[in-house]
């Protein structure tokens, strides 16, 4: 049984549907998400004499896990303003702040029927004939989809849709500092800062800020994975716990990550197709070029932000604010993030300068 009040929730979803009779037919917690708190929801209810069936999706801020602070009217509020955009994501129904209902503020969302395409590390490491997606046509179809949606948020005016909240890092350095003052202020929270590795790696970030002419939405985690497939389409992206505005740059490094890269000699972006192929195809949809030396600067970012990440994960576990073992687990990553984010500094050197 989730750690979820069924009474309490079959109350609270009764109200927001009108109805008296309303039973909740299944409920559990998804195992995939270790961030937010993600629990899949059947219910039974009647309405004008009959019986209606529905599935939901409710997400509900943890304790403590691994990107906080956590805001579910953060994620509610982008994904009901870019349902007007064309993105792919679910329908939003109902955010409740009050946290009395369910210990926690949380928000509902319809089911997305599908399948999400869970990579493997090792498989993606060696074996160089793995295929996340075997079938071609079905890649393909997937990865058309995965450039025009990830295109279609960074085109969104995130003015007219009310997101101003996001908070406009303005233009210039602005975009670039904002974000590492902000994994700065979480690694610092974890008690890493002075981490010789992480304190090169600050000063590194903060002395070669890259420069900016436009805002645009980020999604912060997108990549395979964090989209729900359908029918050889892409019919929901979801996670969007670290969303905010930015550098679109920063999105496109992170995309072409080795993280999320298949195995040599393919090296597929996401494994769905190769990098200069993501390229071109994010150029013409976006109407963005993709600056080769911002790549550079936001890999090492990448790199810091998943030390954030890590340490973070690692500090609530050992805290015991998360007793959840693949928490603890996922906190031993920051040891291989350090090694990274010492290496690619180390190699990029200085970043040049926009003109």
């Amino acid at each position: 049984m989730p750690d979820l009040e069924r009474s309490k929730l079959e109350t609270y979803l009764a109200g927001k549907l009108g109805t008296d009779r309303l039973t909740i037919t299944s409920l559990w917690k998804n195992l995939e998400g270790w961030s937010m708190q993600t629990y899949s929801i059947g219910v039974s209810y009647q309405r004008d004499g009959r019986t209606v069936e529905q599935k939901l999706i409710l997400r509900k801020e943890p304790e403590s896990g691994l990107v906080e602070p956590y805001d579910a009217s953060k994620e509610y509020r982008v994904i009901t303003a870019l349902a007007k955009t064309g993105v792919a994501v679910p329908k939003t129904y109902w955010h409740e702040p009050d946290p009395a209902i369910l210990g926690k503020p949380f928000y509902v969302m319809e089911m997305v029927e599908g399948i999400v395409h869970q990579w493997s590390l090792s498989k993606t490491i060696f074996d160089p004939d793995f295929r996340l997606i075997p079938d071609d046509q079905e890649r393909n179809s997937l990865g058309r989809d995965f450039v025009r949606n990830i295109a279609l948020i960074h085109r969104a005016d995130w003015r007219k849709l009310g997101l101003s909240f996001l908070g406009d890092p303005g233009p210039g350095q602005g975009s670039a500092l904002s974000q590492v003052l902000y994994w700065e202020d979480v690694i610092s929270r974890a008690g890493y800062r002075n981490h010789p590795v992480v304190a090169y790696a600050t000063n590194w970030l903060k002395d070669n800020l890259v420069e900016n002419d436009r805002v645009t939405v980020i999604h912060g985690d997108y990549r395979t994975g964090n989209y729900i497939a359908r029918d050889s389409r892409i019919a929901a992206v979801i996670d969007w716990e670290m969303v905010h505005l930015g550098d679109p740059i920063e999105d496109i490094s992170y995309i072409i990550g080795g993280a999320w890269k298949s195995a040599r000699p393919l090296s597929w972006i996401s494994h769905l197709m190769p990098q200069d192929e993501f390229y071109a195809r994010y150029e013409e949809e976006s109407g963005i070029k993709i600056d080769k030396e911002k790549v550079k600067y936001y890999h090492v970012f990448t790199d810091y932000k998943s030390v954030g990440i890590g340490v973070t994960a690692a500090n609530a576990f050992i805290n015991k604010a998360n007793p959840d073992l693949r928490v603890g687990i996922f906190g031993l990553t920051h040891y291989l993030t350090c090694f990274n984010l010492l290496k690619n500094s180390g190699k990029y050197g200085s970043i040049k300068k926009n003109k």
